[in-house]
């Protein structure tokens, strides 16, 4: 128990390592990690130690008494021969039968570990099951109740939480009514609570005091699962899971085994992924990775929206939703969602305002408690309110509305202008205004003659109902994507105050809608363009489908989903790509016996060498047992006069046992012994192999998180008994066989001829066999890594799993996964059950054959002395050899086992991370030229296409534009977790594409340049460890900033401190798996502190405050600025954003589209050139353009842009 207790510690901290690999690489964590675990296997070695000290002692005491009780067996039978009571062959006859017992007791005795493992395993698991009986929110009952309705009211009643921090409340006592039908928005700071709600609400911990009413139900009362069926929950972290495109949209769904293609298709088409989908190897059926590692940040937002859309519940509830989104995708699909949720209820979680219209309902959230509540419009107009903190955050971070409306059109610099677009080309029509030599993006959400509208520029936007009919959108066809099931009434609430606002909203859109329609309309195939053109080169940036061929999915829906790995389609047709041969191979015995040598130390051969030592002496024992028995029975009927002969005999048989006891122990304790150090050693070093792997690596499906722990955990204990286990047994088996032939050879070679003569049935039995049973283990192996993968993918996402009501389709998964590995399992037992009997009987078949040989010769006058001293070295030989055929599919197990770890262990150290050997000081300026860079899994798509371009030392840069333009590979590209296909400048002559402070990145020292080049992710990563720990993350103990005090100022910097302090252990209290649990925008800043503390040369923010309160993240800019500005050599910040607020504190902005830099400058001189920047700022507005508002406003946003592909909604 204890060591499979600090096995799975161990294994927490593989998986943790893995799964934030970039982390890991960017902050020079692999000797942490590695340390971490290592310490983690020599606690359960210890413990592991103690197990096998007392099968040792078993071993020993059944080799002295399997031997012992001879002495007084045949000496007795001596004296019963010498009274004429028994005769020698009744003896012998016993013998024999002890000698079939002696080997029955032999074959169990190896097992006795791995029964005890069972039996720790079964107490395991009945634990578990025990534990979860108890918990009866875990299970649903019977008297919980599944109204028949249900309409969204939502009620809190002086409700309080404290989740994993007893003396913090997280909600304190919060008393709040939210009506059906509407939208709300839940607005307030990292840590404010607002997070909570949706915990509470979906039941995934229970309140600790108050009442919380669903539907005038108290929450307590409700099934868990008919709650969840009906809420819907989008954070801001989606989790998709381990499947096919299509399976991840439609999993969420009740009848996602039914689901058609076309409604799939509409799903995708609501969330913007149609292009992206389209332009994967096989569409809908591509597999989006672990966790959807192939996917960007917001292709997985947009993935999660899109299985929401399909789920359309009464309830949703978007949790930071679209954080992930730039600027146009994010309006886009902020309207859609606004349209397609008119009349349910719809809960916004946000700290972003913008996003919160004149008329919206909104409440605020300080410290737990609700501080405000109302439409915006009412609380704007309150002084010195929560809210009014909000506004003036908002109003400090966006940009002056004059220097947007009124820029300057200058002629922009040469060098930076962009090449003019053709006539017939996108850009051309978007061109067309009233100066084409600059592009505006439709207005497809701002009205520039409302103060509303011109708001809209800045991150809100005014509804497209105010363009239009407002109900025009429930006049369309079945087919629409806007006239969708809801279990929802009419729209009505029993809040008096919030429903005629909402009157007055609808009488003011549909007033407005007059002076929309007098503009002249867009055509719609530019639209589709235009959105085809934002938010989805992400794709063809991350595919990793070594696959490039697509598979066209007919749109008719008669094609099935494949569900959860239930057959609903042919899967061969979309087979998974084979390992490479490499992969596949099995390592032979003698190749995996062959490491064992060099992976100990000098102590641990010395105890190799002993236990071998051992091993030859037990080994021994055998046929100097048998001679002296053969003997001893010679002198059966003898009399008197060979009394003491026996005695001495009997004697010395005594000896031989004590010896064989003494060491049998000594040779399976140390040979246990030195396959643990020698399995530690393997797993230490498979683990730095895999660290040491370049980024490209992880993403392949054989390096996934599961299979890498299971070569670590299962794969490592099969491999440990071909020492410990096997290979003595198969030692001892050869000693003894070589040592009885040549001693029977010298007795009688005759009848050793013979025995001899059946060796090569013997050999091809035991091949046959061990061919047969590797196979089937190797397939075994196979069924048991899906099934487990199934099992870690279950409960590493329980959260999503329990969200969607998934349980019982992970449960049956689970199940078909289980139920295979058992087919599998019941295949190989009549496969080699055949060759098992073969093996097993071959004993017996050779014995016999001696036997009669042995009669024959005996009638041709050999002594029947030498024949019986034969006999028995030749049955005793035999009964080893028996057993080591017996262990033979344990073996083959083991040895498809330790190939799948020495994979690990043999890793190439080949990475481009180690080719650079200079170590630096300092960065300078940073310069690509010439850059193009193609992922290594997809050289045929270019992502960054000859790039050159200058960030100057010292100074804050932004780099900006859609999603998948290439701006986070830049970063990829200087931490070095990928390279360019380029040679150094050595050998191509050329000036290298990527220079820091003019030397080649490929010959700096990678572990160097990260020190001096931080990043912070836009998906913040904590490790389960203390918050002191978390910040000096791959600091060495000798650094510098590896203290307290630096520890704090870091903490201060990033807006942290205060909170950290406010817990009752301060910087030492234990955060992640077990500890305190902090919010989105709590560990954002906690990351940044971590980069913040290592005082870097260049810090690169990569969306790293899309989780922040306005609050936090001008504290955060602040603390930017202050660090470029410091004595005038600050550092270099490199902003990669779609918030306007970041770019506004750049001294420098480079605008990237399609992977090429389309324009670069200022952040003010980039205003009044009104190009690309210009546009991504206005959010999508245009100028003197045409409008489509008319189509959308007929058939919602989904319905015009399939009417610009022909395929028109009614």
């Amino acid at each position: 128990m204890k060591q499979q207790e600090k096995l799975t510690e161990a294994l927490k901290f593989v998986s943790n390592a893995i799964n934030a690999i970039e982390t890991v690489k960017c902050f020079n964590g692999q000797e942490h990690e590695l340390s971490k675990y290592s310490s983690r296997l020599k606690e359960a070695a210890s413990w592991y130690y103690r197990v096998v000290n007392v099968n040792a002692q078993q071993f020993g005491f059944m080799g002295f008494t399997t031997l012992a009780m001879f002495v007084q067996g045949f000496y007795y039978g001596g004296v019963q021969v010498d009274r004429h009571e028994k005769n020698t062959g009744d003896v012998v006859t016993t013998f024999f039968s002890a000698i079939s017992a002696f080997q029955a007791i032999s074959s169990v005795l190896p097992q006795m570990i791995v029964l005890q493992k069972g039996r720790t395993a079964g107490s395991t698991l009945r634990a578990i099951m025990a534990q979860m009986a108890k918990n009866t929110n875990a299970l649903p009952s019977p008297r919980l109740l599944k109204p028949g309705r249900c309409d969204g009211n939502i009620e809190f009643r002086n409700a309080s939480q404290t989740l994993s921090r007893p003396d913090r409340m997280v909600l304190r006592n919060v008393a709040f009514s939210i009506p059906a039908h509407g939208t709300t928005f839940i607005i307030g700071k990292s840590g404010s609570g607002k997070s909570t709600f949706s915990q509470l609400l979906l039941k995934f911990y229970p309140a600790a005091s108050g009442q919380i009413l669903f539907d005038g139900l108290p929450l307590d009362s409700l099934d868990p699962t008919w709650l969840r069926s009906h809420v819907t929950l989008v954070e801001q972290h989606s989790m998709l899971f381990e499947d096919t495109v299509f399976e991840n949209i439609a999993i969420g769904t009740e009848s996602r085994h039914g689901v058609s293609h076309e409604a799939v298709t509409s799903a995708a088409e609501f969330a913007l992924l149609l292009t992206m989908i389209n332009d994967m190897p096989q569409r809908f059926q591509t597999m989006v990775g672990s966790k959807g590692g192939t996917m960007s940040g917001g292709q997985r937002q947009r993935m999660a929206l899109a299985r929401a859309y399909l789920r359309d519940t009464p309830v949703l509830i978007l949790d930071e939703s679209t954080s992930a989104l730039d600027q146009v995708s994010r309006s886009l699909i902020m309207e859609a969602i606004r349209r397609w949720r008119h009349g349910k209820t719809t809960l916004i979680i946000t700290h972003d305002i913008t996003q919160i219209l004149p008329d919206d309902y909104a409440m605020i959230f300080e410290d737990g408690e609700l501080v405000q509540e109302g439409h915006r419009k009412r609380m704007e107009q309150i002084h010195d309110s929560p809210f009014q903190k909000f506004l003036s955050f908002e109003a400090v971070a966006a940009p002056d509305s004059s220097e947007i409306q009124a820029g300057t059109e200058t002629e922009p610099d040469e060098d930076l202008a962009r090449e003019k677009p053709t006539d017939d080309s996108l850009e051309a029509h978007l061109h067309a205004g009233e100066n084409p030599r600059y592009s505006y993006l439709p207005a497809l959400f701002a009205d520039r003659h409302t103060k509303a509208a011109f708001r809209g520029a800045y991150g809100f936007a005014t509804p497209l109902s105010e363009l239009g009919s407002p109900n025009s959108q429930f006049t369309s066809g079945p087919s629409s994507p806007t006239k969708r099931r809801s279990s929802g009434a009419d729209p009505t609430t029993s809040h008096e105050k919030r429903t005629d606002e909402t009157t007055r909203q609808s009488n003011k859109t549909s007033g407005g809608s007059k002076e929309a329609n007098n503009r002249k309309s867009m055509a719609p195939e530019l639209l589709y363009k235009f959105i085809e053109s934002t938010g989805d080169l992400a794709a063809r940036a991350r595919l990793t489908s070594g696959n490039s061929r697509r598979r066209r999915i007919p749109s008719d829906g008669s094609i099935p989903a494949i569900v959860g790995g239930t057959e609903m389609q042919p899967l061969s047709k979309y087979k998974k790509k084979e390992l490479p041969q490499d992969d596949q191979r099995i390592f032979s015995l003698q190749a995996i016996l062959g490491t064992i040598w060099p992976s100990l130390d000098w102590y641990m051969r010395v105890v190799l060498i002993i236990a071998l030592v051992a091993a030859s002496i037990n080994g021994a024992c055998t046929p100097i047992f048998s001679s002296i028995l053969s003997k001893l029975i010679g002198t059966y009927g003898k009399g008197d006069k060979e009394k003491h002969t026996a005695m001495i005999y009997t004697v010395s048989i005594l000896g031989i046992a004590v010896l064989s006891g003494v060491s049998s122990y000594i040779l399976h304790l140390l040979l246990e012994y030195a396959g643990q150090v020698w399995i530690n050693t393997m797993r230490e070093r498979s683990l730095e192999r895999i660290l040491d792997q370049p980024r490209d690596w992880f993403t392949h499906e054989e390096n996934s998180v599961s299979h890498v722990m299971e070569g670590l955990d299962r794969h490592a204990e099969e491999m440990r008994n071909l020492l410990g286990r096997f290979a003595s047994s198969l030692y001892i088996a050869l000693v003894l066989s070589v040592v009885a032939l040549i001693w029977a050879l010298t007795s009688q070679w005759k009848l050793t001829l013979i025995a001899i003569a059946l060796g090569p049935y013997v050999y091809f039995v035991t091949k046959s066999f061990s061919t047969i049973s590797g196979n089937w283990e190797g397939r075994s192996n196979d069924a048991a890594e899906a099934a487990g993968a199934i099992f870690t993918e279950t409960f590493t996402n329980i959260k999503t799993v329990r969200a969607l009501t998934l349980e019982s389709h992970f449960r049956e998964k689970y199940f078909h996964a289980t139920k295979n590995t058992l087919q599998i399992g019941f295949r190989r037992s009549v496969y080699t059950g055949f060759f098992f009997g073969l093996s097993d009987s071959s004993g017996i078949f050779i014995m016999a054959l001696m036997f009669y040989a042995g009669a024959r010769l005996i009638r041709d006058g050999a002594s029947p002395t030498k024949i019986v001293e034969v006999f028995v070295q030749l049955v005793l030989a035999i009964t080893n050899v028996s057993l080591y055929l017996g262990l033979v599919p344990q073996i083959g197990l083991a040895k498809d086992c330790a190939s799948r770890l020495l994979r690990l262990s043999t890793l190439p150290k080949d990475s481009h991370e180690h080719f650079g050997n200079t170590q630096i000081t300092s960065i300078g300026d940073i310069e690509l030229h010439n850059l193009s860079f193609s992922y290594p899994s997809r050289p045929e798509q270019t992502v960054l296409k000859n790039i050159s371009l200058l960030i100057p030392a010292g100074e804050t840069t932004a780099l900006v534009g859609s999603s998948g333009s290439g701006k986070s590979t830049i970063a990829s590209l200087l931490l070095n977790l990928y390279t360019t296909a380029s040679e150094t400048s050595e050998v191509s002559g050329k000036t290298p594409d990527i220079m820091l402070s003019g030397r080649d990145l490929k010959h700096i020292h990678t572990p160097t340049l990260r020190s001096l080049i931080t990043v912070v992710s836009q998906t913040p990563v904590l490790f389960p460890a203390t918050i002191t720990e978390n910040i000096t993350y791959g600091l060495l103990q000798s650094s510098p900033f590896n203290n307290m005090a630096s520890v704090r100022r870091a903490a201060a910097a990033a807006g942290i401190d205060g909170f950290i302090m406010s817990l009752s252990q301060g910087y030492e209290t234990l955060i992640g798996e077990g500890g305190t649990g902090l919010s989105g925008g709590q560990a954002q800043r906690l990351a940044i502190a971590r980069a913040l503390v290592r005082r870097p040369a260049v810090m690169i923010l990569d969306e790293a405050t899309s989780a922040l309160d306005v609050e936090s993240s001008s504290l955060v800019r602040d603390t930017i600025q202050g660090l470029v500005e410091r004595d005038g050599t600050g550092m270099t910040v490199i902003i990669i954003t779609h918030s306007k607020d970041m770019m506004s504190i750049a001294k420098n902005i480079i605008v990237l589209s399609q992977g090429q830099v389309v324009e670069q400058g200022s952040y003010e001189g980039l205003l009044r050139k009104k190009g690309e920047f210009y546009h991504l700022l206005r959010g999508g507005e245009w100028t003197e353009e045409p409008d489509i508002e008319d189509d959308i406003a007929v058939h919602g946003l989904s319905g015009a842009i399939d009417w610009t592909k022909g395929k028109a909604r009614p």
